[in-house]
């Protein structure tokens, strides 16, 4: 039988299935193993080492490689020799085991160092290419063909450093028993590249072809990939590696995994090197075998890659919001506004379109109102404020026979408390508040929004406090504007009355979400009730009273006494602390929008 060659630049030989687990402890389920295969295969990685037919004894974890060979997915996967599947054997016995599954491609293994020889497989180093040699011969005479392993190339845990004349003679060995490549293991991972480059010189000075050669190296000093690049350098073409950087030698104290698969990839793609491997779904494999086995990632390109594809995820979430739709139903409408409920959301709408929705006194009025009945309505937990129309808010209402403005007495102090009413009723709301802006804002208007704790606007929002055009300033508003934007920021932009964009929004931190167009508004709104309901009201609560805590009495006695407060509060025995708990030992997600209405179970 001939070793079918690939059309990739660079063969890598991924041992996860039985390097990378041998290693552990734990049992690790045959189902998982088999999940691990097929992943990897559909990665389109060429070679996967399936498992090792020893003893369970001696190495535990691959006790059920006789299920793992006579899986009908196995099997399918033999007979159709692509990917190749080669397993490891110790010896006879275990080859003809092997044979038996169908496997058509075996590994052999021998150290070049007497005390891991004498550790790993029971024998000295002679013993062990002698036992090498017989399981070689054998093999080929079953028309199976036969891979070295060559263990400790630069160093032994107990003999210390491996000399280059006894690699050079574990190397010729195998070759002459038929091995058709020879995989040179740096099991304590202690190699460089300088080290590489010169075992490297010295075999091929030394009549050994560079392309029946193999790297396999381990990470224990961080210079696998290094080794790996090295190698390849000097012109090997064949590379041993595990997804996730899996594995260990269980026979050599500290040594760490093999170089990870992901890495090798991801290097060589950017070298421009061909490996014929999908990196993204490699680097999901990664991801999902270190969750299978509670084990960190040791792959840097791997958990590189899924940070990144995580933040895409969630971004994308965040400004698709795709499937997510609130029924809302309208509930009353007084001059001005319209009042909107969905579950233990209030939706307040300005309904003056006409006029920008200009904030007269009656709207400002019922607006107060409303807010206050809901900040004291235990079945609500949120309070949105949005507007129809092109405008979100122009402010108060400047028009003839309807503006206060140069009225004076006590028309100016009514005034005054009417502004001051609704924008602390909103700042003071135990709510959840949502300024949802569906364009420009003016003056009071963005009083509004940043009375708000959350904002939501359309890329043609634009916030202007133009009051200092007309000869006013933002007295009311003023104290929300420079708390969220910071002292410097509100100066400048209450003494230009220069626009501020949806842009320069987002960009300050100023709004949490921007729609492209006006009618995708609502969906993001949607989005975000719909993500809150893994808030707790009360949680809500504590979390914007301490906020204000730190706002206005940042290192005084008061913000200490109302830490001190919130805590015991959060502590008690009845609080929305105690069933969050209770239902995070008991792994359940908890929907608050259901809890709060009644309903003991998630409906998430």
């Amino acid at each position: 039988m001939t070793v079918q060659s690939t059309p990739s630049a660079v063969r890598i030989v991924e041992v996860g299935p039985r390097d990378g687990l041998q290693n552990i402890r734990d049992e690790v389920p045959t189902a998982t193993k088999l999940e691990l295969i097929r992943r990897l295969k559909g990665t389109g990685l060429n070679i996967i080492e399936l498992t090792s037919v020893v003893s369970p004894r001696a190495i535990p974890q691959l006790a059920d490689c006789h299920a793992v060979l006579g899986d009908p997915g196995v099997q399918t996967l033999l007979k159709n020799g692509s990917p190749r599947l080669p397993v490891l054997v110790p010896n006879i016995k275990g080859l003809e085991i092997a044979v038996q599954h169908g496997a058509k491609e075996v590994a052999v293994f021998i150290s070049a160092t007497e005390g891991f020889s004498k550790v790993n497989i029971n024998c000295t180093v002679e013993q062990g290419i002698e036992r090498a040699r017989q399981v070689a011969a054998l093999a080929l005479e079953s028309n199976v063909v036969a891979r070295g392993y060559v263990s400790c190339i630069f160093a032994d845990p107990y003999d210390g450093p491996t000399p280059e004349q006894a690699v050079l003679r574990c190397i010729k060995a195998l070759l002459d028993a038929g091995c058709y490549e020879v995989s040179l293991g740096d099991t304590l991972g202690v190699g460089s590249p300088s080290s590489v480059r010169a075992l490297v010189k010295y075999l091929t000075n030394n009549g050994i072809p560079l392309e029946r050669l193999a790297g396999h190296f381990h990470d224990t000093y961080g210079q696998a990939v290094a080794n790996v690049w090295e190698a390849y350098n000097c012109g090997m073409r064949v590379f041993d590696s595990s997804v996730g950087g899996l594995g260990g030698c269980p026979f050599a104290p500290g040594a760490k995994g093999n170089v990870a698969s992901e890495d090798l990839v991801y290097m060589f793609h950017n070298a421009g090197v061909d490996t014929g491997v999908d990196l993204d779904k490699l680097a999901d494999t990664g991801v999902w075998i270190s969750k299978k086995l509670s084990k960190a990632n040791f792959s840097r390109a791997g958990t590189a890659l899924a940070t990144k594809e995580s933040i895409k995820s969630f971004n994308t979430k965040t400004t698709t919001h795709k499937n997510v739709s609130l029924q809302w139903t309208l509930i009353s409408k007084t001059e001005g506004l319209q009042l909107y409920r969905s579950g233990v959301n209030l939706k307040i709408i300005l309904n003056r379109p006409k006029n920008g929705n200009a904030l007269t006194a009656a709207m400002i009025s019922n607006l107060t109102a409303a807010i206050n009945d809901a900040s004291k309505d235990p079945q609500i937990s949120r309070i949105v404020i949005t507007a129809n129309g092109r405008f979100f808010c122009t402010g108060m209402d400047l028009g003839k026979g309807s503006t206060p403005v140069a009225q004076g007495g006590s028309t100016s102090d009514t005034q005054f408390e009417r502004l001051t009413g609704i924008f602390e009723a909103i700042d003071r709301s135990p709510k959840v508040t949502v300024a949802c802006m569906n364009g420009p804002a003016f003056g009071g208007g963005v009083g509004l929004a940043f009375s708000c704790d959350i904002r939501l606007c359309t890329r043609s929002t634009v916030l202007t406090l133009s009051e200092v055009k007309l000869g006013l300033c933002p007295a009311t508003i003023s104290k929300y504007i420079i708390r969220e934007c910071g002292v410097a920021f509100a100066r400048e932009v209450m003494l230009s009355a220069r626009p501020v964009t949806a842009a320069e929004l987002k960009t300050r931190g100023l709004v949490s979400d921007v729609a492209e167009r006006s009618e995708q508004l609502n969906e993001h709104l949607d989005a975000l009730l719909t993500r809150l309901k893994i808030a707790s009201p009360n949680a809500s609560r504590m979390s914007k009273e301490l906020v204000k805590l730190a706002w206005a009495h940042a290192g005084g006695e008061k913000q200490a006494s109302g830490i001190k407060s919130l805590f015991e509060e959060m502590m008690c025995p009845n609080s929305d602390g105690a069933h969050g708990v209770k239902e995070f030992q008991a792994g359940r997600k908890i929907d608050w929008d259901a809890y709060i209405q009644g309903l003991t179970k998630s409906k998430l």
